[in-house]
C-alpha cells in the first residue's frame, strides 16, 4: 500500500461507492488503501456523515479522568480498543493501547491542555472544584506542580487553593471570602470554620501517614 494521503472529498467518493455496491477489498486494491484505513473512514462516516472525513486543524486534548475512565472500562467490559476508539471518537487505537497500559503499570497518565501548559495558564473553577483541590493536596504530600497537572489549573491557582483553604478553610474558597480579610476582620464564625479545616485537614494527613504506614510494615513482614 502506498503512503498517499486522501482528501476529504476522494475519501467520500470512495466510501460512496462502498454504499453504492463495491466490496471493501475492490477499493482496496483499486485505490491502494489498507483495510483497517477504508474501515475507520466508514465508521467516521457512519457517525459523523462527511464532516467525520476531514483532518482535524487542531490537536485534541483529553484529560486525565477521561482516560483513566477508558482504561477503566477496558478493564471491566469486554470492548475491544478499536471499539473504545470508535466509541469516543480517538484517532487511534495505539492511543487508547498507550493509556490502559500507563494505567495497569500504575503509572499517571499526564495530560497538557490544548495551546498552553497548566503550570502558566490559569482556567476558571468552581467553588467544588477548589475544594477537591485543596483537599487532595491535605491528604497527600504534593507540590503545587504536581497539584496543578493533575487538575489542570496554573500553579499560581494550585498555591492559592491551598494558602486560602489553611488561613480560612472552605469558606476561603469562596468567590471574594476569605480574601483581604485581617484577624481582626474575622467573625467567631470565620475562625471557627478555619480552625475545623485545619483539624479536618490534620486528620486526613494523620490518617494517611498511618495506612501507608500499616502497609509498609505488612511489606516488611511479606
Amino acid at each position: 500500500m502506498t503512503g498517499r494521503i486522501f482528501s476529504p472529498e476522494e475519501k467520500l467518493e470512495i466510501i460512496q461507492e462502498w454504499i453504492q455496491g463495491a466490496s471493501p477489498r475492490e477499493l482496496c486494491t483499486k485505490y491502494q488503501v489498507h483495510d483497517t484505513t477504508l474501515s475507520r473512514w466508514r465508521k467516521k462516516y457512519d457517525k459523523y456523515g462527511a464532516d467525520g472525513l476531514k483532518k482535524r486543524k487542531k490537536h485534541r486534548s483529553y484529560t486525565r479522568t477521561f482516560k483513566e475512565m477508558i482504561a477503566r472500562e477496558h478493564q471491566n467490559d469486554t470492548i475491544s480498543l478499536s471499539e473504545l476508539a470508535y466509541k469516543y471518537d480517538i484517532p487511534s487505537k495505539e492511543t487508547v493501547r498507550q493509556w490502559i497500559m500507563r494505567y495497569n503499570n500504575g503509572e499517571e497518565i499526564r495530560t497538557k491542555r490544548e495551546g498552553a501548559s497548566p503550570l502558566n495558564k490559569g482556567r476558571k473553577t468552581t467553588y467544588a472544584e477548589r475544594i477537591e483541590i485543596a483537599q487532595y493536596h491535605a491528604q497527600r504530600d504534593i507540590s503545587y506542580r504536581e497539584l496543578a497537572e493533575r487538575f489542570e489549573v496554573s500553579y499560581q491557582q494550585a498555591r492559592n487553593i491551598v494558602v486560602k483553604y489553611r488561613e480560612y478553610g472552605e469558606a476561603g474558597l469562596e468567590d471574594k471570602r476569605g480574601k483581604g480579610k485581617s484577624e481582626a476582620q474575622l467573625t467567631d464564625m470565620d475562625r471557627l470554620n478555619r480552625e475545623i479545616s485545619m483539624l479536618k485537614a490534620d486528620k486526613r494527613k494523620l490518617e494517611v501517614e498511618n495506612a501507608l504506614l500499616k502497609k509498609l510494615e505488612e511489606l516488611e513482614r511479606d
